[in-house]
Parts: C-alpha cells; sequence; structure tokens
C-alpha cells in the first residue's frame, strides 16, 4: 500500500470514529484539516521546513462560562527536512506519521451574544501520540527505522480565532517530552526529540 493510500484510510477511519461520538448530548463536534511544520532536535537540520498534514476531527465540551475541555483525534506528520517542502523527495528528510489523542483545556474570550460564540481563545493541554510508520532518506536515520519509539507524550499551546460560530482558525505548538529516538549516531546528542507547529481550520458540525 502506497503513503497516499494509507494515509487516506487513516483519515476516513478518523472521522467515522469520532464522527460517532459527536451525537452525545453537550458536545460540540468539528472536523479539522490543516498544516504542521516541524523539525527534529538532533539529526543535523535546523528550521521549521518539513510540512506535513494534520486532519481529523474535534469533541469540545463547555465546563464554564469562558472555559471547555477538548479532545482530538487526529492523524498527523512530523519529521524534518532540509529545504522547506512535504515529500521526502529531499537528500534529507525524515516523516513520522502519528495518530494523536490531544486533552486540553480552553479558555475563550470576546463573546458574540447574538451568534452564541467567542471569538478569540488560548489553551493548553497533553498529546499522546502513536506512531504509526517513519521514512526517512537522511543518511543519519536510515536503517534505524524499527527504533523510533512508539509511544510519544507532549505538551501544546496555543491561540485561535473564529470567524464565525462554524469555522475556526487554531495554530500551536507542540513539544515532545520524550526523545522520539536513542541512537550513538545522532549530531552532537544520543537522543532526537521531535516539536512543531501547526496551522488548522475548524469547521464545527
Amino acid at each position: 500500500m502506497n503513503t497516499f493510500n494509507m494515509n487516506l484510510r487513516i483519515i476516513v477511519f478518523i472521522i467515522f470514529a469520532v464522527g460517532s461520538l459527536s451525537a452525545q448530548r453537550g458536545f460540540d463536534a468539528s472536523a479539522i484539516f490543516g498544516m504542521t511544520a516541524s523539525q527534529l532536535g538532533g539529526d543535523s537540520i535546523s528550521g521549521y521546513k518539513k510540512l506535513g498534514l494534520a486532519a481529523g476531527l474535534k469533541l469540545s465540551y463547555p465546563i464554564a462560562e469562558k472555559f471547555d475541555l477538548s479532545m482530538d483525534l487526529l492523524y498527523a506528520q512530523r519529521g524534518s527536512r532540509s529545504s522547506l517542502g512535504f515529500s521526502n523527495n529531499s537528500n534529507d528528510a525524515t516523516t513520522l506519521h502519528y495518530l494523536e489523542l490531544p486533552v486540553y483545556l480552553g479558555i475563550n474570550d470576546w463573546y458574540i451574544e447574538n451568534k452564541d460564540y467567542h471569538r478569540v481563545g488560548a489553551f493548553v493541554g497533553l498529546t499522546y501520540g502513536y506512531l504509526i510508520s517513519v521514512t526517512t532518506s537522511n543518511n543519519i536515520l536510515r536503517g534505524q527505522e524499527a527504533d523510533f519509539k512508539k509511544n510519544d507524550i507532549s505538551g501544546r499551546m496555543g491561540i485561535y480565532y473564529s470567524f464565525a460560530k462554524s469555522l475556526t482558525f487554531r495554530i500551536y505548538y507542540t513539544d515532545s517530552f520524550v526523545n522520539v529516538l536513542e541512537s550513538n549516531t545522532l549530531f552532537r546528542t544520543n537522543a532526537l526529540d521531535s516539536f512543531n507547529w501547526t496551522f488548522r481550520l475548524e469547521y464545527n458540525l
């Protein structure tokens, strides 16, 4: 199965799995589609040049007047690249395919009373990530794909702006608390860590 078909099946699975929860009373459900810009610390490549896909669904539940608790189910790509782009066609590129389950607390402001939604807000939380697969053309990492850790715990914080009740733009930073790879071949260190920015649109279902 090629990478495109694998990605498509994962996204379809996420949509059906989380979409079935949206019928639960009191929850708001949103479809998510966006882009990651990431890098890996320790692979000799710097800069957020690896672009990837971030897609899935979000459930949100209000817990107070200005606070809500949210959970995502996402397919997300992380990694690194020597030049700006999506593919692994560069001489030095790595793509990590993750299934992510973030849980985060949001604080909301600028309430639009006649439309019943908040215009802006900030959020912070934790993300569990399960590594589905690794592809790399980086000579430092090639041959070590099976040694990448399957489980990841990351911190997340960001802000959002809602154009309307049904459409929100969200930007956030994610940084792994654990190393994604332990190896004595890495650049200046024996531990590879992962961090990325995500830019996404949410459509309220």
